[in-house]
């Protein structure tokens, strides 16, 4: 309703603007032209005030015609313009939906990740499951990197890099020490596993693994 008011009140007001500067410049800004027509009109001789009537009559046939065509050009032009503000209206309130429900989605996400991996303390969960799978980690390291600055997540989270050894160990253990990683670490994962056969021996070697997860900006 705002808008149609809007429209309105624009079609008034330029109509309004228009027919007073057309009154002035007709007849003059205290009707000096038109007082000066009427003294020249009386001069005239009877045929010629007829010519001068009958031009007059078709003069005003064509403004009369001209303001009826410049008022609807006009409204035209109003009315092209409201429906593009209501066309900018409803794409807005499209883009406010889309961006409502994304929001929704990453703010699932972060809960997830501050549920998984997000609140852990990486070193201690490491070797909490490394106890709890009676494996022995060797040379952990963990390296923490800020994200890109185009990733949503950059602002609240950053990358943690983990390189451990696991020596001696076998198969089943290694597989399920993996899986417990990537298992309980929620957004923890496995990059990287490179097996070495050890000398000796064919059901013990030696692992090397590269992690990589998110973690909580200043845990």
């Amino acid at each position: 309703m705002s808008a149609l008011e809007d429209f309105q009140e624009k079609v008034r007001n330029q109509w309004s603007s228009f027919t007073n500067e057309l009154r002035k410049r007709i007849f003059g800004a205290n009707n000096e032209n038109l007082d000066l027509l009427v003294d020249s009109f009386y001069k005239l001789e009877p045929p010629q005030r007829n010519a001068v009537l009958a031009g007059g009559v078709a003069l005003l046939g064509f403004l009369v015609f001209g303001f009826i065509a410049l008022y609807f050009a006009q409204v035209s032009s109003l009315n092209r313009e409201l429906n593009k503000r209501f066309d900018a209206l409803y794409e807005i309130r499209e883009l406010k939906a889309d961006y409502l429900r994304e929001d929704r989605r990453f703010q699932a996400l972060t809960e997830a990740i501050n549920g998984g991996s997000g609140a852990l303390r990486i070193k201690p969960f490491f070797e909490k499951v490394a106890n709890e799978q009676g494996v022995q980690l060797e040379g952990l390291t963990e390296t923490k990197s800020q994200l890109p600055a185009e990733n949503a997540l950059s602002e609240k989270f950053q990358e943690v890099r983990v390189d451990m050894r696991l020596n001696n160990i076998s198969i089943p253990k290694l597989l399920n020490f993996v899986v417990e990683v990537e298992k309980t670490g929620g957004f923890i994962r496995v990059q990287e596993l490179q097996i070495r056969a050890r000398y000796g021996t064919k059901l013990f070697f030696d692992a090397q693994i590269k992690a990589r997860g998110l973690a909580a900006i200043g845990s």
